[in-house]
């Protein structure tokens, strides 16, 4: 597995286990360790799994290439995008939608990351930044209709987040 991907794949697994904390906060109390145990474990597995495939002789997934100066303006924006919606949100008094709208500003910066990095074919970040987004509208939409209140809200939010990019660290794997 070419270090690029070895990289990028662990990055990805620790932002999984950081959506999977803020998934926590939606979670009675009494849950929350367990839950945090089990995530730190899948999070430490597939990370021990990469690396040590990551050192076989086989590549799994193809190296690409990397422009610095796209990633860096996509970055840029999607920092600059979440800070925006978390002000504009807290000042419309509609603090509940900040944690799937910045899924959604998040799940649309794969798309950037598609142009910024091509490992392989490059469409695997074009099919997480989908996903994401689908999952993010979709908890977006049943909050505004009062399906989920605001602890199912953050839960759905944070695990739906981590079980996609586990979800696309383990496909490295294959």
């Amino acid at each position: 597995m070419a270090s690029g991907v070895v990289i990028g794949t662990l990055i990805g697994t620790c932002f999984a286990l950081g959506w999977a904390i803020a998934g926590l906060q939606g979670l009675p109390s009494r849950w929350r360790a367990i839950v945090f145990a089990l995530a730190l474990l899948v999070s430490a597995s597939i990370g021990a799994a990469v690396l040590w495939r990551g050192r076989s002789a086989h590549a799994l997934a193809p190296s690409g290439s990397f422009d610095g100066a796209i990633y860096g303006w996509e970055v840029i924006l999607e920092s600059l995008a979440i800070v925006i919606a978390v002000v504009a949100l807290r000042k419309s008094a509609l603090s509940d939608y900040i944690m799937p709208t910045v899924a959604f500003i998040v799940g649309a910066h794969f798309f950037g990351l598609a142009q910024a990095m091509a490992f392989g074919s490059g469409r695997v970040f074009d099919w997480i930044g989908s996903i994401v987004c689908i999952s993010a509208a979709s908890i977006l939409f049943a909050r505004a209709l009062s399906f989920l209140s605001l602890p199912q809200t953050i839960a759905l939010t944070g695990f739906s987040c981590a079980i996609i990019l586990w979800a696309s660290a383990l496909s490295t794997l294959i």
